[in-house]
């Protein structure tokens, strides 16, 4: 992809360029925040506490600390987010063209579907053992399975719009209806897979995915005006936000870690103490699992992944951190769900974006699947075809 993205023309470049000028801060800001982690400070209050120690048992008072009690692993993590960010942005460039689009978009329902018919075989007795049973890559194919039932409902979206556009509605084309059944099969399969594997939480946070795909189709359809859309889309995104805020009421690491349901006692145990003890700037990206052993008793199972995404970014990045990078979230749900709102057609892409940010928002509170690589390019994917597609490729931002 990043082959093909280079090849592309300079117009497509630079559209993108403006496109992702307004998701700069977001961009931007994981990347200095880890170098900020994984950078010698001689401030002691900045440092993780490991470091004045190691100084004390080594006789080097001079030696500077870390924000990151691993900076080796944070390095790690930094390379993964660029990683993860050029896929963006070659997605992006590539799917600027709708023909492109559509082919990524197939891709993507052709994978998850085998991801969560996977699953799905999992569950039969023939098949006992082909699917993970409990933890991190289980719950990534359940993240797969949901994001699978978005991108899939968006094929079947595509292709009655593609059927009502044509000059003739009434006739029927035998690829139209080919795409039709296709992604119909791929969204009955990864419906399946979700309802069958996913806690409640998360089926209920892919259904709140699917009601805006179809808020997106009901405005279009009936010409509503997008700030009537946007005035009731913000009072329910009020009332979510009321629900979750009153978790928080009493103590912050009590919760977030109500959210992990599907984690063991254990688990639940070491994470609230490795949050009570973590500073303002984290303990460092990609350094949980060396932190978590601190706080084991000897002799026990090694726990690698947090009880979820929200528990893990909090030890990592710090709690301010966790509320900007969920600020950033925000930012770019409503950057997509205006683009579906503002697109004359091919609407489907960006809301299909923006229902995905938001189930996967929701996800990260309840699992760790969105620390998994596997979750992390799909997702990366599926953004970078909304915010390509957000705006007309000829109509500039008026989509």
């Amino acid at each position: 992809m990043l082959v093909a993205a280079a090849m592309a023309s300079t117009s497509d470049i630079t559209a993108t360029i403006r496109l992702l000028k307004g998701l700069s801060l977001a961009i931007l800001f994981p990347i200095f925040f880890m170098v900020f982690q994984l950078s010698p400070t001689p401030f002691a209050s900045l440092a993780n506490s490991i470091w004045p120690t190691a100084a004390a048992a080594l006789n080097e008072p001079w030696l500077w600390g870390h924000v990151s009690l691993d900076p080796g692993n944070t390095l790690r993590g930094l390379m993964l987010y660029l990683t993860v960010l050029s896929l963006v942005i070659a997605t992006v460039i590539i799917t600027r063209d709708r023909q492109r689009a559509q082919t990524t978009l197939f891709i993507l329902c052709a994978m998850t579907g085998l991801m969560s018919a996977e699953a799905l075989l999992g569950q039969l007795g023939l098949f006992a053992g082909i699917f993970p049973v409990g933890g991190i890559a289980a719950a990534t194919f359940v993240a797969a399975s949901t994001m699978g039932t978005l991108v899939n409902a968006a094929a079947v979206i595509m292709a009655v719009e593609r059927q009502l556009s044509q000059r003739e509605p009434e006739s029927y084309s035998s690829p139209l209806l080919l795409k039709l059944f296709l992604g119909l099969v791929g969204f009955t399969i990864c419906l399946g897979a979700t309802i069958s594997l996913a806690p409640a939480n998360v089926t209920i946070a892919m259904a709140f995915g699917l009601a805006i795909m179809l808020l997106v189709v009901v405005a279009r359809r009936f010409e509503l005006y997008p700030w009537s859309i946007g005035v009731l889309f913000v009072i329910l995104a009020a009332i979510g936000i009321g629900i979750v805020a009153q978790r928080f009421q009493n103590n912050f690491s009590d919760g977030i870690l109500g959210f992990a349901t599907s984690a063991g006692p254990e688990a639940l145990a070491l994470a609230r103490r490795a949050l009570s003890d973590t500073s303002w700037f984290g303990s460092g990206v990609g350094t949980f699992s060396s932190l978590i052993r601190v706080y084991q008793d000897f002799g026990s199972a090694p726990i690698v992944d947090p009880p979820s995404t929200v528990v893990g970014i909090a030890v990592e990045w710090g709690r301010p951190a966790l509320l900007i990078l969920a600020i950033f979230a925000m930012q770019l749900f409503a950057f997509t769900f205006r683009g579906a709102l503002r697109r004359g057609r091919d609407s489907f892409f960006p809301s299909a974006a923006a229902a995905c940010v938001a189930v996967v928002s929701f996800e990260s509170f309840f699992d760790a699947s969105l620390m998994h690589q596997a979750v992390q390019i799909i997702v990366a994917v599926i953004v970078g075809l909304g915010v390509s597609q957000s705006v007309g490729r000829t109509s500039g931002l008026q989509g």
